[in-house]
């Protein structure tokens, strides 16, 4: 079968077209590839910048603490001391108030020191209360920060993973990319 001349050059301009239309989609085809590369590629940095992030402020936090405790617990022993030496004197007075009970006004003197001392000591074991309570709250934020601090040590492993699959999924625009002639 014999083509006209027209039929001839149909042919060829379809076949032309169909060229130029198979050129513009492998262009996009490389441009799509290049554009998810590059988002993975920034989003991989960026997750990776912000775990570098917290693992930093998650240090900062974690290395004061320490010192923290170790001030808490001077401030509970002082305390501590304050009320024993509080009750000591509570004692003290107690026996001037009745070896010296044959003059009123020094037992009345005594008395009111007494009651003083006696105030004091109970808010000074209300301190000592409130300093206990802090130190347990201390303490519980310490196993809370110990916690984050094994859940970030187990996220890791898994962003290393994600890194693996990502770069495992992206081999096959790489090789994609090496067959393109118009890089």
């Amino acid at each position: 079968m014999k083509l006209a001349v027209d039929q001839e050059a149909r042919i060829r301009q379809a076949a032309e077209e169909f060229r130029k239309a198979m050129e513009i989609r492998s262009s996009m085809n490389i441009r799509v590839a290049k554009r998810v590369t590059a988002i993975l590629r920034i989003s991989m940095v960026s997750f990776g910048l912000i775990t570098l992030m917290l693992i930093v402020m998650l240090y900062a936090f974690t290395s004061k603490m320490g010192e923290m405790i170790v001030a808490l617990d001077t401030m509970n022993g002082q305390f501590s001391s304050m009320s024993k030496d509080m009750g000591t004197m509570k004692n003290t007075l107690d026996s001037m108030e009745h070896n010296i009970s044959f003059v009123p006004a020094i037992a009345q003197v005594t008395k009111n020191i007494s009651g003083t001392v006696n105030t004091m000591r109970i808010e000074v074991d209300g301190m000592h209360g409130v300093i206990n309570s802090l130190d347990k709250e201390i303490y519980g934020i310490t196993d809370q920060v110990n916690n984050i601090t094994v859940q970030m040590q187990s996220l890791d492993p898994a962003v290393q993973h994600i890194g693996r699959d990502v770069n495992r999924m992206s081999g096959p625009m790489r090789m994609f990319n090496n067959f393109n002639p118009f890089d």
